[in-house]
């Protein structure tokens, strides 16, 4: 059996992935703000093996706890073992007109806490001799910048160094950063050309492509 970490899974591209991930041959540990309820519903319906985790992200101070606890959770006899750094905040505002805690609050649930969970995995999982990879959901605001966006686009870009850094540092632990493009979530509602939108389903389908299929370990890659 597989086990997969994912967080954000409440909506969007996270809700699509954890839906694609529902499988016999998985266990599914979910992470998000609120449960994601239809999600359960359909977990429990199909007998499909799902442990929830209803949590803050911004709360940096309990994470490492956090982590402990998912990893507690996992089969010893796991085969491999999966972190989705998925779960992202996004507003479009001139940085001068933005509260200094909403910027404090976008970098540290953007960056901050996947820096800690990936810290967390990587620590808590050494006694499982299995394969391990982390993949980070980045986003091609990380390098086309637009007016409203620098809070957004600073955050996937410092995640993208991160997954970099972390590729030259670890061997045990595989990790790669990859950059969805335009999709039609909450965050592109005020797209006006919607047919350049690609669906969650999608976006899915090309994430867990290149972390079961194409995984190069410290690499950034386009979805599409």
């Amino acid at each position: 059996m597989n086990c997969f970490i994912l967080t954000g899974a409440s909506h969007g591209i996270g809700e699509a992935i954890a839906k694609k991930l529902l499988s016999n041959n998985n266990h599914l540990i979910c992470v998000s703000r609120t449960k994601n309820e239809a999600l359960l519903s359909l977990a429990n319906s199909e007998k499909h093996r799902m442990d929830y985790f209803e949590f803050d992200l911004n709360h940096v101070e309990e994470l490492d706890t956090l982590m402990r606890n998912i990893l507690e959770k996992i089969s010893p006899d796991v085969d491999a073992l999966y972190l989705i750094n998925n779960a992202a905040i996004v507003f479009n505002q001139p940085i001068e007109e933005i509260d200094p805690s909403a910027i404090a609050r976008l970098l540290t649930i953007n960056l901050v806490a996947p820096m800690i969970l990936t810290s967390s995995f990587i620590k808590y999982s050494k006694p499982l001799n299995v394969e391990k990879r982390m993949l980070n959901v980045s986003s091609g605001s990380s390098f086309n910048l637009s007016p409203g966006g620098s809070c957004y686009s600073t955050s996937k870009a410092g995640l993208e160094t991160f997954t970099k850094s972390i590729g030259i540092e670890q061997s045990d632990v595989k990790i790669m950063a990859v950059r969805p493009n335009m999709v039609d979530t909450a965050m592109h509602a005020a797209t006006v050309n919607k047919k350049n939108l690609k669906s969650p389903e999608y976006a899915a389908d090309r994430i867990l492509t290149f972390l079961l299929e194409r995984f190069e370990h410290g690499k950034i890659v386009k979805a599409w």
